[in-house]
């Protein structure tokens, strides 16, 4: 705003010059003779006025642009009593007309407004009086300054109306764009969320493996699918309201661990669930397998279908050193290796048959061998 009204400013400078030698028979004659100490002190509070532009305050601006259009006015006015008499009323015209269009061009507050056109109002018809110039015409320059005046005025409280409405209309817009955004995200929150157990669902999980396969600077990943030992036999014996609760206690349980982990598990249907782990060796990906194993295990909920048995969970695990291929091929293993620990007798780890990167042999642990089981706990 400072600047829009620093550059009208130095418009309305060059309006005053314009006005002031615009009779151009007299012009150099009302030039000499309108450099008086009085013109010189308008001059002054004109220069003083447009430097309060530099304040920071919105008010503080919009009144020292007022101060600035009345100064210029004044010297207009000022100039006009050195031209010839005939020409005083058109140098008054001139003035009230820079300081109706400079002014209503600008947009300043309403209080600073009606200020600044009050006191137009006011100098307009008395400042020739300070020469001592003729009167004759002070009643009409009286109508014509406030005339002027209120015409400013109320350009201005259409302005201030039409900029409070453009900024309420933005702050509404914004305001629903914000909101929409917000409801997207929920919207894209439940999408991606089980309804029962609150973990992230299956199309999550999916596009997740996807954006993982499409880094071109990834080393290493690998996964983890993991099955509820005997899940038919829990409905069957406790029905599926229990089943429920079942499921929900094991992703608490496994979610908890992941969390620790700084992985994330994903219910991936039924009483599956399975995560997709970047950036880890062998090794490690064996060892956070086993404490999700072990996590559900210490929870030790009790498998109605099986009589002093708790429920479990076996896992299998695949890992390559390289992801550049098919994000479904690396779950295939995982789950391959699920069906070798479901065979070994359950509530156990296995790893996949065969570790591939790109669909050759990689280097991994030489415990990771077809079918072997890295930890076994025999279970229901």
């Amino acid at each position: 705003m400072a600047r829009h009204m620093a550059r009208s400013s130095a418009v309305c400078a060059i309006l005053m010059l314009g006005a002031i030698g615009f009779d151009r028979s007299n012009s150099v004659e009302v030039f000499a003779a309108a450099w008086h100490w009085r013109c010189l002190v308008a001059l002054f509070c004109a220069g003083v006025a447009v430097c309060g532009l530099r304040s920071r305050n919105a008010l503080q601006i919009s009144f020292a642009y007022g101060a600035a259009i009345i100064s210029i006015m004044a010297v207009i006015e000022f100039a006009g009593t050195s031209a010839p008499p005939a020409m005083m009323e058109n140098y008054m015209l001139a003035a009230i007309m820079v300081f109706a269009i400079c002014l209503a061009a600008v947009p300043i507050s309403f209080s600073a407004g009606l200020v600044t056109c009050l006191s137009a109002a006011i100098l307009h018809p008395t400042l020739p009086l300070l020469f001592g110039t003729d009167s004759s015409s002070f009643v009409s320059d009286t109508i014509i300054g406030t005339a002027a005046s209120l015409t400013v005025l109320l350009v201005i409280r259409k302005n201030e109306i039409d900029r409070r409405r453009r900024f309420l209309e933005t702050l509404r817009y914004e305001y629903a764009a914000m909101e929409l955004s917000l409801v997207n995200r929920e919207l894209l929150r439940i999408s991606n969320t089980d309804a029962l157990t609150g973990l992230p669902n299956r199309r999550y999980f999916e596009a997740e493996a996807a954006r993982l396969s499409a880094e071109k600077e990834r080393k290493s990943v690998g996964a983890i699918l993991m099955d509820v030992d005997h899940f038919k036999k829990y409905n069957d014996s406790a029905g599926h309201i229990a089943g429920d609760v079942c499921l929900r206690t094991v992703a608490q349980a496994l979610a908890c661990k992941a969390d620790k982990e700084g992985i994330s598990i994903a219910r991936y249907g039924g009483e599956e669930f399975a995560a997709i782990v970047p950036s880890i060796t062998a090794l490690e990906l064996e060892r956070v397998c086993e404490e999700l194993r072990a996590a559900v295990s210490r929870v030790d909920l009790p498998h109605p279908g099986l009589p002093g048995r708790s429920v479990s969970i076996s896992a299998g695990l695949a890992w390559w050193d390289a992801f550049a291929g098919d994000p479904h091929l690396l779950l295939e293993e995982a789950d391959r290796a699920l069906y070798e620990a479901k065979a070994a007798g359950r509530n156990c780890v296995a790893w996949a048959g065969r570790v591939t990167s790109n669909a050759s042999p990689s280097i991994v642990p030489d415990e990771v061998v077809s079918g072997t089981i890295l930890s076994a706990h025999p279970g229901p």
